[in-house]
C-alpha cells in the first residue's frame, strides 16, 4: 500500500509541472474564421464524451435526446466535428431559442452603432404611437434590459406575431407584472417587442440589419430566418444556420464582440450578457443561459434552444462547443 501511495504521489508531481508548463506557454495567435476554419489536434483533456454528458440531461428533458452534430472549437480551430442522422456541415439546422441570443446580440450591435442609447433606454421611446390603457402606466418604465432579461412584465401570449406591427401590438397588450418585478420566460410578446425596437431604431428590417452588421462581417452565410406575417423576423425562435456558423457566433462572444480588428458588439457586452452562475447555476442573462462551473472546463454560458440546440462558450478554456439535436 505504501508503495502504491508513493507511486501515485510521484505521478502527481509529474502531472503538476506538465500542467504548469502548459499554462506558461505564450498565448496562441488569434484566428478569425471568416471564410474558413483551420483544423487542429484535440487536446487530451478535451473529451467529447464529457461534453455530451453536459448536454444529454437537458436534451432528455426536452425530448430532444438525439444528437445531430457536435462541433468543438478550441483556440479558433475545429478540433472535433461529427454529424449524424443525415445531417452534414452544409445543412442549416433549426436553432429554436438560440434565436433569442442572436436577437440579443443585434441589440448590442445597435447600441455599438449608436442607434440605441443603452440597455437602460425606455422601450416607450421607440413606440410614441402606442396607446397605454389606464392602469398600465408602469409600461412607461419598461427598459430594453427588462426585455433582454425576460423581466418586462408583458404576457406570454403569441398573438403579437400576427399583428401588422408586432412590436407595437405586444407593447399594447395587458401588463401582467410591473417591469422588473418577475422573470417570465416567453417567446412571444417580449421578444417580438425587442425586434420592433431594433427595427424602429435602425429604420431597417431586422434581417437586413443583421446581414450587414453581424452575419456578413463574421462570415455567417447560411442563416435562414423565419418571419412573422408582417415580414419581421421572429424574435423568440425561427432561425436556421449550420453548426459552423453557430460556432462563429459563439466565437464572437468568446472574443468579447471583436472580429479581426472590427468591433461588432460593445466592449464588455459578452460579459454583461452572461448570467452570474455563482448566484444561480441556471440563471438567465441577456438571453443567454448560465451553466454549472466545473474544475475541467471552468465557467460557461450558452445560447440554448429546444430539442437540444446549444452554443456554449467556455472563456477560461478558449473553447466554443456547438451541439444540435432533435427527436429523430
Amino acid at each position: 500500500m505504501k508503495k502504491l501511495i508513493a507511486i501515485l504521489l510521484c505521478l502527481g508531481l509529474l502531472v503538476v509541472p506538465l500542467g504548469m508548463n502548459a499554462m506558461a506557454t505564450s498565448e496562441p495567435e488569434t484566428l478569425w474564421p471568416t471564410t474558413e476554419f483551420e483544423t487542429g489536434r484535440r487536446p487530451l483533456w478535451l473529451s467529447p464524451t464529457l461534453l455530451r454528458m453536459h448536454y444529454n440531461p437537458i436534451s432528455w428533458l426536452q425530448l430532444g435526446f438525439r444528437e445531430h452534430s457536435l462541433l468543438i472549437l478550441h483556440e479558433g480551430r475545429i478540433v472535433y466535428e461529427r454529424y449524424r442522422r443525415g445531417y452534414d456541415a452544409e445543412t442549416p439546422h433549426v436553432n429554436m431559442s438560440v434565436t433569442k441570443s442572436v436577437l440579443s446580440a443585434l441589440v448590442g450591435v445597435a447600441i455599438e452603432q449608436g442607434y440605441i442609447e443603452g440597455v437602460d433606454q425606455r422601450v416607450a421611446d421607440f413606440f410614441p404611437d402606442a396607446t397605454i390603457a389606464p392602469g398600465q402606466e408602469s409600461k412607461r418604465d419598461m427598459t430594453i434590459e427588462h426585455l433582454l432579461m425576460m423581466r418586462s412584465g408583458l404576457p406570454t401570449d403569441m398573438d403579437s406575431f400576427t399583428a401588422a406591427d408586432a412590436g407595437l401590438a405586444a407593447f399594447e397588450s395587458p401588463q401582467v407584472y410591473a417591469p422588473g418585478a418577475e422573470y417570465v420566460y416567453c417567446s412571444g410578446a417580449g421578444t417580438q417587442t425587442l425586434v420592433g425596437v431594433v427595427e424602429r431604431a435602425t429604420n431597417q428590417n431586422l434581417l437586413d440589419f443583421a446581414q450587414e452588421n453581424l452575419f456578413g462581417p463574421i462570415g455567417m452565410t447560411s442563416v435562414i430566418w423565419n418571419t412573422t406575417d408582417s415580414d419581421s423576423p421572429m424574435g423568440g425562435f425561427g432561425i436556421y444556420m449550420t453548426p459552423r456558423d453557430m460556432a462563429r457566433f459563439g466565437y464572437l462572444f468568446l472574443r468579447d464582440g471583436e472580429w479581426d480588428g472590427e468591433r461588432i458588439l460593445p466592449a464588455g457586452w459578452a460579459e454583461a450578457s452572461r448570467p452570474d452562475s455563482r448566484v444561480n447555476p441556471m440563471a438567465y442573462g441577456y438571453m443567454w443561459w448560465s451553466n454549472f462551473w466545473t474544475p475541467l472546463f471552468g465557467a460557461s454560458y450558452e445560447a440554448r434552444g429546444f430539442f437540444g440546440q446549444f452554443v456554449t462558450v467556455f472563456p477560461q478554456r478558449d473553447l466554443v462547443v456547438v451541439r444540435t439535436g432533435g427527436r429523430f
